[in-house]
């Protein structure tokens, strides 16, 4: 397949491929032109395939593997790990409503469950010893080995690819390569990892989604797909597309910050889950976003002549408050031991 393939959607709707195997053998003749195709597919649809992308597949599917296992406990299991004031952990059936969304929003909860994992910050850690308000606690199942190393090798994993995508995106933007990588606002990045369950869509229900049409809060997505449909996209017409699952490929799309910040250039393309095959559908989506306390208007070259006057300076910490507080339901720690009391009897 080469280089500047795209997968051909309905409408004639395409979503670009970008093959970054030149960037692991050290071609660097290819490197602007992938660049570029990023580039583009960020100002147009707001989604694009990689592939050759230097993640082994052994530990995508070891992901796959831990999120339906963790999925499969029992219920009481789950919720001893629940989320309670914090989107960490457990976060069962019906725990989200996309009210937020301009573009269609869930009448019902969603029909998915999450497991939500951060990144962890050691004891001695600087960030930890200062309570900087990115470093979380996990809530680790008890019962469940391999659990943990699992989903925290490919959080590393998708760290590291994040790094290289972060590095395309400042060279597209006009910007020095290592400009996000090391800009105040992604030191450090903020990570986090969902492991999503979706059961079957109950046909008893009008109007219920997996995930209701929504655009990814934070700067960008990578997601390690289901082989099993159900993803759509809206397109710019309107219309909505069904996104496919293309083995040995990951989907790249940008997040709200990243259409803030590059001051609407880049789009945040809104999208839905709904789960028609009957069958039960996982998905892996890894989320990188800035640092919650940094407030930018634009990147410096998504400013002046032929762009929008900046909007005022936003924080991710301010927009995410606002957001979670509506389309989250947090059952806080009191709530929350007595569903976990009522799951066992």
């Amino acid at each position: 397949m080469p280089a500047n393939a795209s997968v051909e959607l309905k409408a004639g709707q395409s979503i670009p491929i970008l093959d970054l195997a030149p960037l692991l053998t050290g071609d660097s003749s290819q490197k602007q032109k992938i660049v570029r195709q990023m580039g583009e597919a960020c100002e147009s649809i707001g989604f694009f395939f990689i592939r050759n992308h230097g993640v082994q597949q052994a530990v995508i599917d070891r992901a796959f593997r831990e999120c339906e296992h963790f999925h499969s406990m029992p219920l009481e299991k789950k919720l001893e790990v629940r989320a309670t004031t914090k989107i960490v952990g457990y976060l069962p059936l019906g725990g989200q409503t996309q009210r937020t969304s301009v573009h269609g929003k869930s009448v019902v909860p969603d029909r998915s469950a999450s497991m939500y994992v951060r990144q962890e910050f050691p004891p001695d850690h600087p960030d930890r010893i200062a309570g900087k308000p990115w470093v979380f606690d996990n809530r680790w199942p008890a019962d469940l080995p391999g659990f943990r190393d699992g989903t925290l090798g490919f959080l590393d994993a998708m760290a590291g690819l994040g790094h290289t995508l972060l590095e395309l995106q400042s060279i597209a933007l006009g910007l020095p390569p290592n400009y996000l990588n090391t800009h105040e606002a992604f030191s450090p990045p903020t990570y986090n990892l969902r492991l999503l369950h979706y059961p079957p869509r109950d046909p008893d229900i009008p109007g219920q989604f997996g995930i209701g049409p929504h655009t990814d809060y934070g700067y960008m997505t990578i997601l390690a797909q289901s082989n099993l449909p159900g993803l759509e996209i809206l397109a710019r017409d309107g219309t909505w597309i069904e996104a496919p699952a293309l083995e040995g490929h990951l989907l790249i799309n940008n997040a709200d910050m990243c259409r803030r910040w590059t001051n609407e250039r880049y789009r945040s393309a809104p999208h839905r889950v709904i789960n028609r095959t009957g069958q039960m559908r996982y998905s892996v989506p890894f989320f990188i976003g800035p640092r919650v306390d940094i407030a930018l208007d634009a990147w410096p070259t998504c400013k002046g002549e032929g762009y929008p006057t900046p909007r005022d300076p936003l924080s991710f910490g301010a927009y995410l408050g606002e957001v979670n507080k509506k389309n989250y339901d947090l059952p806080g720690e009191e709530k929350a031991a007595a569903d976990q009391d009522n799951a066992k009897n």
